[in-house]
């Protein structure tokens, strides 16, 4: 009899990994995010309201650190490495994510409460109301439900009818973002502080940048997330060994 967890070191659909990917966003582009994280060594949280929950309370005039108490947070995605190309390059996405980033062990981002999101199935229209209950959180007098709401609120999404917003217009359309595999981390708990050297499995960026992200960064090697993982096999490998890691990667 085989033990889960020799069942898991050989499951590809469940990787040891979450992958977290840079954008062009405002005055910084993806190269230079990913730049300014390896330095920094640190993950936050960006001003946008990622939570679906923003739509069950009235948050306009809000201020920014608020918004981004309850319904904001670092991202992940637990897609297996070879498919990271499927989240890029998409059309009509307000995210564009680019081919830069960092691919963290799953383990080490668990101790330090990283999470997948709550997927509500909102088919029916019937999680409107369960989601505006939930932020009411946000009103307690109770400092202890205001913190409830800070560690759940942000790790909200839905699928399905979109939210209907606490104006009680309906949004048109539907929302289906199961695909993308989402893990978070909310804003309450960030920044997240993390070793180059003992948490992350591996960097992210284009082929011909691979050289110039080594040289400055030598604890980490770099593969290019549009290319079939077996064209780095020997990298991967050498990154699976150098971490003692029991699964298979290529």
């Amino acid at each position: 009899m085989r033990t889960i967890d020799d069942i898991l070191n050989f499951r590809g659909d469940i990787p040891p990994f979450l992958v977290h990917l840079t954008r062009d966003f405002e005055d910084m582009n993806a190269k230079a995010r990913l730049n300014k994280i390896l330095e920094e060594q640190k993950l936050r949280p960006s001003d946008n309201k990622i939570s679906d929950a923003k739509f069950g309370i009235h948050n306009l005039g809000w201020a920014q650190e608020k918004l981004t108490r309850y319904f904001g947070a670092v991202c992940f995605t637990e897609t297996p490495l070879n498919e990271i190309h499927c989240l890029l390059e998409i059309q009509y996405r307000n995210v564009n994510l680019q081919p830069y980033g960092l691919v963290f062990l799953k383990e080490k981002l668990k101790e330090k409460s990283v999470g997948p999101v709550f997927y509500f199935n909102n088919e029916y229209r019937d999680k409107t109301s369960v989601i505006r209950k939930l932020c009411e959180l946000i009103e307690s007098d109770d400092v202890t439900d205001q913190e409830a709401a800070a560690r759940l609120l942000p790790m909200i999404s839905n699928f399905g009818n979109k939210i209907t917003p606490i104006n009680n217009m309906a949004q048109d359309g539907r929302v289906d973002f199961l695909w993308e595999r989402e893990w978070r981390l909310a804003s309450i708990y960030a920044p997240l502080n993390f070793d180059l050297a003992t948490d992350v499995f591996i960097g992210l960026c284009p082929h011909t940048e691979i050289e110039e992200f080594e040289l400055a960064y030598p604890n980490v090697m770099f593969i290019d997330p549009r290319r079939n993982t077996k064209w780095y096999a020997t990298k991967l490998i050498e990154a699976r060994q150098r971490l003692n890691l029991k699964v298979s990667v290529v």
